[in-house]
């Protein structure tokens, strides 16, 4: 599909307690990039199709299609779509002083099943108070989700996979535990049930995994991304991605340029 960009003049209203700023839509160039940048207020931001990263604080979060992620004040922020594969997106951009849905609160990333629905209305000419509306649409999905999370108080495992996808450069099990309120053992164990991984198995795999990714889609060297995603020390990281994956990190990308290919993930 040939790149576009749709920008939906919206009047500020100011509408109490929730005002529509912005809203859009866009097909990504291969390799698009935008920021390093900040904002004065939110952007929720659904993908339609294609994947890419966007990364906040330093902190780099994959979103591919049928993912939303947030932006919130004041946090700088980058959005680089995938090359071969890129992002097609819409989004609207709002000020609030209502409390944000858990899942738009705590994560970056995230997915509702409703999100597909609410950003598909998005179009030219949409008036701020129907805008308004699909924001609080989206809220109130968020809500009802939170309602269904409750419902499962034994289901810690859930919990502890959106952490470890939001926090996997810093988390550790031990904190992991504790946030759980989980002896670190008893916690293990279940977490193995479920994943067929310990915890510590489970987040080195997804860090890899991203770094591969940020040095096979997004150009990264091998520092900055076992930096990006939990390893500053180059000799831990090397030896941790040759573990995982067979190769070095400086061999992988060596590799690539050989292939013209991306690096391929277990």
């Amino acid at each position: 599909m040939d790149a576009y960009f749709e920008n939906y003049r919206i009047r500020n209203l100011e509408l109490p307690h929730l005002n529509p700023l912005m809203a859009g839509r866009q097909q990504c160039p291969p390799d698009y990039r935008y920021g390093p940048v900040m904002r004065q207020y939110y952007i929720v931001e659904y993908v339609f199709a294609g994947r890419g990263v966007y990364t906040v604080n330093g902190r780099p979060y994959p979103a591919e299609a049928g993912e939303a992620f947030i932006i919130r004040p004041y946090e700088v922020h980058i959005l680089h779509a995938d090359r071969e594969d890129p992002w097609e997106y819409a989004w609207f951009g709002f000020e609030t002083d209502l409390p944000l849905p858990r899942l738009l609160a705590e994560r970056y990333v995230f997915s509702l099943p409703e999100c597909g629905e609410i950003f598909s209305r998005l179009q030219k000419g949409i008036a701020e108070p129907e805008l308004a509306g699909l924001i609080y649409r989206l809220f109130a999905a968020g809500y009802a989700q939170e309602k269904r999370e409750e419902k499962k108080p034994g289901d810690a495992i859930d919990r502890a996979l959106a952490i470890i996808r939001e926090e996997y450069p810093t988390v550790t099990v031990e904190k992991l535990a504790a946030r759980l309120f989980f002896n670190r053992s008893y916690f293990g164990a279940l977490f193995k049930k479920r994943t067929g991984k310990t915890p510590k198995e489970y987040i080195d795999d997804l860090r890899l995994s991203t770094a591969a990714r940020l040095m096979g889609e997004f150009g990264y060297t091998a520092t900055q991304a076992g930096a990006a995603v939990g390893y500053p020390d180059c000799m831990t990281f090397s030896k941790m991605y040759k573990r995982h994956f067979g190769v070095s990190p400086r061999g992988s990308l060596d590799a690539e340029k050989r292939k013209g290919k991306t690096i391929l993930l277990k």
